[in-house]
Parts: C-alpha cells; sequence; structure tokens
C-alpha cells in the first residue's frame, strides 16, 4: 500500500510540475549543441522599442559564452526597419549551442536576449528600459577594492569598500565576470535591487555556485536562474489534485508566500504551510520549480546534466520533515522520481547539503527539483543553489530530446 501511495503521489506531482512549467508567456529558444561542427552564425535580427517602433541604426551584436568569458562573435547596425541580416564565420573556440543577441544606442544597452540562432535563425526582440546594478565584492566579508565587474564590455571597479556599480543595462538579470587578484569567477546579478540585497553582494571566498533562488526580487513565479532564458517556473501542489483532502495554506500567486524582516534569511524567504490528510491515499504537499520544460519542443531546453555539481543546498527552518526530490528522465526515455531521506526542520536557520549519493542517482537529464513533505510541515526557504557549477557552465549544461 506504501508503495501505491508513492506512486499516486509521484504520478500527480509531475503533472503539477508540467502544469506550471509551462506557464511562460515569453519562451526563448536555446540549444544543446547543436551547432558543434559549425563555423557560420546566420540569422535575421529585427529589433523595436517599448512602442514598437522599429529600432533603426542601433548597434547589433552577437556574443558566445566561454566559462571564464563572453565573446563577440559579430556585429553591424540594424537598418532603417530595425533590421539586421547576417551570416558571419566564427572562430572554433566561439562555437556555442546558444548566442546572446546584444543591441545598443549610444551608453545605453537595449535588449540582451539569449536565443539559439541554430533552431530559430529569425529573431523578433523589444527594447527595454536601461537600469543601473549595484553591488558588493567581498572576500571573507571585507571589500574588495580594485576588483573589475564586467558586464558584456561594461564594467565598473570596486572602491575600498568593495561596492560598484554599472549603469545603462537592460533591466533583468545578467551573467557578471568579476576578475581581480582572486582570479576570475561569473555570478548571476539583477537590476532594480537595493544595496542589502544578497544577490549582487558576492563573498569571493565561497566556492563556485549558481544561484536558483534567493526571493530578493521574485517578482514572478520565475527563479532567479530561469530568468535569463525564460525556464524556471515555480510550483506549489498537494494531493488535493487529484481529489486528496491536503492543503497548503497560500498558492503560488499570494503574496504571503513571501516574508521578510526578523522571518527571513537574507531580505525575503519563501514561507509555507501545509495542512496534509493522512486519510488521503499517498497524500503530500510539494513546492518545487522546473529547471527545464519537459516537453518535446525544439526551442527549449528539456532538461539539465547536472552531474558536475557538487551539491544542492539550501537555507530552511520551521516544522516537520522535508524531503528534497528530482525529476529526471532514464535513458529510456521514462520519467524518474528520486528523494532524499527526510531532514527535521526547526526554529533556528539550517544549511542543508545534498550530493548525488543522497539521491542514489546520477543528475543527468534533470527536469525538476522539489522540496515534498509527507505530513503537517511548516517551511521557510532561502538560498536554494547548484553547487560547483558556475552561471558561465549553466547553458552547456542544457538537454534536448
Amino acid at each position: 500500500m506504501k508503495l501505491l501511495s508513492q506512486i499516486f503521489a509521484f504520478f500527480f506531482l509531475a503533472l503539477c510540475a508540467a502544469i506550471f512549467s509551462n506557464c511562460s508567456n515569453d519562451p526563448v529558444a536555446n540549444g544543446t549543441g547543436s551547432n558543434a561542427g559549425e563555423t557560420e552564425l546566420a540569422g535575421v535580427i529585427t529589433v523595436t522599442n517599448s512602442s514598437g517602433d522599429p529600432l533603426a541604426r542601433a548597434a547589433a551584436r552577437v556574443w558566445v559564452l566561454h566559462e571564464d568569458t563572453i565573446k563577440v562573435a559579430f556585429e553591424d547596425t540594424l537598418n532603417e526597419s530595425g533590421t539586421l541580416e547576417f551570416k558571419s564565420t566564427i572562430r572554433a573556440e566561439d562555437k556555442s549551442s546558444i548566442q546572446l543577441i546584444e543591441t545598443h544606442s549610444g551608453d545605453s544597452l537595449s535588449v540582451m536576449r539569449w536565443v539559439d540562432l541554430g533552431k530559430n535563425p529569425s529573431q523578433t526582440l523589444a527594447a527595454v528600459a536601461s537600469a543601473s546594478l549595484k553591488g558588493t565584492i567581498t572576500n571573507n566579508g571585507k571589500g574588495v577594492e580594485g576588483a573589475t565587474v564586467y558586464i558584456l564590455d561594461k564594467s565598473a571597479v570596486t572602491d575600498a569598500s568593495g561596492n560598484f556599480e554599472i549603469q545603462n543595462i537592460p533591466e533583468g538579470v545578467h551573467y557578471a565576470f568579476v576578475e581581480g587578484y582572486f582570479g576570475k569567477f561569473s555570478y548571476q546579478m539583477e537590476t532594480g535591487l537595493d544595496e542589502s540585497a544578497t544577490t549582487n553582494n558576492i563573498d569571493i571566498a565561497e566556492n563556485i555556485f549558481t544561484v536558483v533562488e534567493d526571493f530578493e526580487n521574485w517578482k514572478s513565479r520565475q527563479t532567479l536562474l530561469g530568468k535569463s532564458f525564460g525556464q524556471g517556473w515555480w510550483f506549489i501542489c498537494t494531493d488535493s489534485l487529484q481529489g486528496g483532502g491536503s492543503r497548503v495554506q497560500d498558492g503560488i500567486s499570494s503574496p504571503n508566500i513571501l516574508v521578510s524582516g526578523d522571518s527571513a534569511k537574507d531580505g525575503s524567504s519563501l514561507h509555507l504551510i501545509f495542512d496534509l490528510d493522512e486519510e488521503t491515499l499517498g497524500h503530500y504537499g510539494v513546492a518545487g520549480f522546473t529547471i527545464g520544460d519537459d516537453f518535446e519542443e525544439d526551442d527549449m531546453f528539456s532538461f539539465y546534466d547536472l552531474r558536475s555539481a557538487t551539491a544542492i543546498s539550501f537555507d530552511a527552518k520551521g516544522s516537520g520533515e522535508l524531503f528534497l526530490q528530482i525529476t529526471k528522465r532514464s535513458d529510456d526515455g521514462e520519467r524518474e522520481y528520486h528523494k532524499t531521506w527526510p531532514v527535521t526542520l526547526t526554529d533556528e536557520w539550517q544549511h542543508f547539503t545534498f550530493t548525488a549519493e543522497d539521491f542514489d542517482t546520477e543528475l543527468v537529464a534533470v527536469n525538476s527539483l522539489n522540496f515534498m513533505v509527507e505530513s503537517d510541515a511548516e517551511i521557510y526557504l532561502d538560498n536554494v543553489r547548484f553547487d560547483g557549477i558556475s552561471p558561465s557552465m549553466w547553458p552547456s549544461l542544457g538537454m534536448r530530446f
């Protein structure tokens, strides 16, 4: 009977993930290395301003990402209709499965959009408002002076306190490279955050990591990581999807699921209360997110290869027991579910770390990561990370059917 209840819970958990991961209104085409061996980039780019009029005569560039840098592969100027048709031979080391299209007028970057020109060579993009990005670089909590922070070819040097500001970049999440005496590393940074937000406050003493979510600027259901490519959607569900009696106090769209102040870990944190019905066969509650769109669509990454991750880690407190679960595809294409042993939440924040051994499976072809309860629980969650993966590595880990 226990096995049967697990099967029911897992089946509807997968259904829940599929429903919410398909909510994106702004899909961005991505690749999986299908351009390997090719030496040409070709496509047609059309760019409009915020009013829908052509962004005439703006400069346009195509960038390709490497683990330690990002380089221009092609540049030209949009015509009077805001269009650029191009075909360019690129160097072997610049071959990439996805590209960043960027346009700028004067000193302001207008568009930065990741695309897969090999899958969709015709791209229509809309310019967004420019913004500034502020942050701090520290080493074991002490400000790092003289470090250079790059976003494309824009840069800023940190002051004596480690503070920096980069102006005139599009609103949103960006890959930033930080370089100094310590070497060169990539991080995610986001515009529109106050100076106390942890997203842009980087301590270089930490090991390499990619932040999935820190809830500092959660204006939509997308994860921080997913905002770059139009993927990564959070979902919350219980066995009530199939008629069960379990409930969650606040759904995914409720403003009450974020808390700040003394209740939060850093800035703001996710807060969920699950009331499970033990009379329901296979009762469960889940808060999770997709890292790929598990559908047979050509334009999106379906899964990610997380075998290079040294761990999946997060901060949590509350009451009850919490499992970490992944959904993945097996070698024969079947969906699989793997969960860890439960951790017991307390009133104090704890940092939890799980490796592939804790899931008893390789972290390959992973589609979603889920925080799962099988009894009543109150959860505070923050700082979900993939340790051992730098942000600039992330696009190369995407997989398709």
